[in-house]
């Protein structure tokens, strides 16, 4: 239960210190591509909806589009990565940044397609070369550290 309230209570929040270091002048961090990576290659299998729930808030809270939306964002990419989590078990450097390359493309084309589905635009639907660039650079060493830290440590899966 612990975990949990650490998670929701912590979770949600580092989307807003992103958005926070961005407006200061930091590298474009998206941590929608971070938490889809977390979610599909170390997250516990049977905490991945709820932890999909607090990653939709999280998003929901520096973007224009609601919380459904949000979990179909951040739902499809985890969705197409979770096969691969049989190959790229551990901290593989060459495929997390392959990953979040592919994560960085994905994730607004997602926005963007749900923002029109359901005519809620996503502010994040724009597709940017150095976002994926930053992406492919940041996030895998960003998502080593943040695994050895709460909240998202608590919910590694053990192998």
């Amino acid at each position: 239960m612990k975990r949990w309230f650490w998670f929701f209570l912590v979770g949600p929040q580092l989307f807003l210190a992103a958005q926070w270091l961005q407006d200061l002048g930091a590298p474009p961090l998206d941590m929608a591509v971070l938490m889809s990576l977390f979610l599909a290659f170390f997250a516990e299998r049977g905490a991945l909806p709820w932890l999909l729930l607090g990653a939709a808030l999280g998003r929901a809270l520096v973007d224009d589009a609601g919380v459904p939306v949000q979990i179909l964002v951040l739902g499809l990419p985890t969705a197409c990565l979770l096969p691969l989590r049989a190959w790229f078990f551990g901290q593989r450097w060459f495929w997390q940044v392959l990953a979040a390359a592919v994560g960085a493309l994905m994730v607004p084309y997602v926005a963007m397609l749900c923002g029109r589905w359901f005519d809620q635009p996503s502010a994040s639907a724009v597709i940017d070369s150095w976002r994926v660039f930053w992406a492919a650079l940041l996030l895998p060493p960003l998502l080593a550290v943040l695994r050895r830290l709460p909240p998202l440590h608590a919910f590694e899966e053990v192998s």
